[in-house]
């Protein structure tokens, strides 16, 4: 498999489980278990960044981690750290469920969709009109938690992962939970 592929679809897994954790056992339970990871996340990236080997994460770096990433783990942290800014600032769990639909599901599905577009984005040439449309569309999903609200959020996050600044993981909870605090 694409390393790119592999790595979109462990974030759409990622999606799926925070999604289904979160309709489980609600936003304190995510809020507890997302702060847990990232401590460990950070513990683990520490012991990297002094040389240490640990096959399990050596593994996970090697697997799903870009190459270009500026520290072992970049992305997974930024992972949990957009989710976990989406479980703090936000309250209303189909809120959360929405925006989590646009970070886990529409962002795994644009970047592999994306990759093979041939239109570029005139303000960001690593991304296409393609991935954006997947975006965007697959988005839309949220409906099911938040109804006609999204497609305003859906608009809202996807010009947010189109941005050439920062991590998408990033952008994307935060235009998410700024959107929800607007409206």
């Amino acid at each position: 498999m694409d390393h790119e592929v592999e790595r979109q679809l462990f974030h759409f897994l990622l999606g799926v489980a925070a999604l289904l954790l979160l309709l489980q056992f609600g936003r304190g339970f995510m809020i507890a278990l997302v702060f847990f990871i990232t401590i460990i996340g950070t513990l683990l990236m520490n012991i990297r960044l002094r040389g240490g080997k640990i096959f399990f994460v050596q593994w996970f770096e090697k697997r799903l981690e870009r190459p270009d990433a500026p520290l072992p783990g970049w992305g997974s942290a930024c992972y949990a750290v957009g989710v976990l800014l989406l479980l703090t600032f936000l309250t209303n769990t189909n809120e959360i469920a929405a925006s989590l639909v646009a970070l886990g599901l529409a962002d795994a599905l644009s970047t592999v969709i994306g990759r093979k577009g041939k239109v570029k984005l005139p303000h960001n040439r690593n991304k296409t009109v393609e991935g954006a449309a997947v975006f965007f569309l697959s988005s839309l999903a949220g409906w099911y938690f938040i109804g006609p609200a999204t497609l305003p959020l859906a608009f809202v996050a996807t010009i947010a992962e189109s941005l050439p600044i920062l991590e998408d993981n990033l952008t994307i909870p935060i235009a998410c939970v700024l959107f929800f605090l607007v409206v």
